[in-house]
């Protein structure tokens, strides 16, 4: 991991901890308040998503169907400028489908490009994920 700054990286490295504990609590609300005003997903073989309530609805449908226990270790940090960096991870857990109830092992790498607001917050701007094995049937 690299950066310019300290400071800097542990608030960078708080937003992404962060919104892995909103993706294993399924809270929506709070994964939502990480992510700038307009943010972009690019999931794995899906259409690309834009914009908050897009998000927001994406989220819906994904907590819909699985429940998550992740764990995250950030591999890469850079900061990038004084209001953009990119966080590299690779996350290992447990995914549960809900319509079976039964967990199964899952990996994914992710990449993160956060902007710092307004607010001098470092929040997700755009997000990108991939699972690293077959996933299970949903």
């Amino acid at each position: 991991m690299k950066t310019t700054n300290t400071s800097e990286k542990s608030v960078i490295e708080a937003t992404i901890l962060e919104y892995f504990e909103a993706l294993n609590a399924g809270d929506i609300d709070a994964a939502l308040k990480l992510y700038t005003d307009d943010p972009v997903q690019l999931p794995f073989m899906q259409p690309t998503i834009v914009g908050t309530e897009a998000v927001r609805s994406g989220y819906e449908g994904l907590f819909g169907l699985i429940r998550f226990q992740m764990h995250t270790k950030i591999v890469e940090l850079v900061q990038m400028s004084t209001d953009w960096a990119f966080v590299r991870t690779e996350s290992a857990g447990m995914m549960t489908p809900v319509r079976t109830g039964q967990a199964s092992p899952a990996t994914f790498h992710e990449l993160f490009l956060l902007r710092k607001t307004g607010d001098a917050k470092w929040r997700i701007a755009r997000y990108s994920f991939s699972p690293t094995a077959p996933l299970p049937e949903l």
